[in-house]
């Protein structure tokens, strides 16, 4: 069974992550363990959206990437989203990653503006294992980032 690791201190001077879920590993469903994260505002504790950190090292981390997220309408404008991205790289590291994927919908400009305000690039050939992985993304019309968690990126 995978064991999950507890994080307690997943917080900026905005928000805090505050965990959500644990979701099992289930080989037969390709389902990978995965945490998920409330994203909490701190000035007044309101829940404003969701982030989930997939801890996959298969083949599939190439196709639907690490982490994902999603703050409500009324809350979007604020980076709330990229800022939990960055509130979930100690649990990345802590399973070993050092480079997590991030894919976007080819229409969802503002996840794309998130992503690239973290400093992910779009993948290159050498970052996956094979060309079936960029007709699966381009089949799919998603747009995937390879993001390296050791960098910090200025003006964030």
């Amino acid at each position: 069974m995978f064991r999950f690791i507890e994080f307690n201190d997943l917080e900026d001077d905005e928000i805090r992550l505050v965990l959500k879920s644990h979701d099992q590993p289930v080989a037969e469903k390709g389902h990978v363990p995965r945490y998920g994260f409330s994203i909490i505002r701190i000035d007044g504790g309101e829940e404003i959206g969701v982030v989930y950190f997939a801890v996959d090292t298969t083949r599939r981390q190439y196709q639907r990437g690490h982490i994902s997220y999603g703050v409500s309408p009324a809350h979007s404008g604020h980076n709330y989203a990229m800022k939990a991205c960055k509130l979930v790289k100690p649990v990345a590291l802590a399973h070993g990653f050092t480079r997590l994927f991030i894919g976007s919908g080819y229409d969802n400009i503002a996840s794309r503006k998130t992503i690239e305000k973290l400093g992910a690039v779009p993948i290159t050939a050498s970052d996956i294992p094979d060309a079936e992985v960029f007709e699966y993304l381009a089949a799919e019309k998603i747009d995937m980032y390879v993001w390296d968690i050791t960098l910090e990126i200025e003006n964030q």
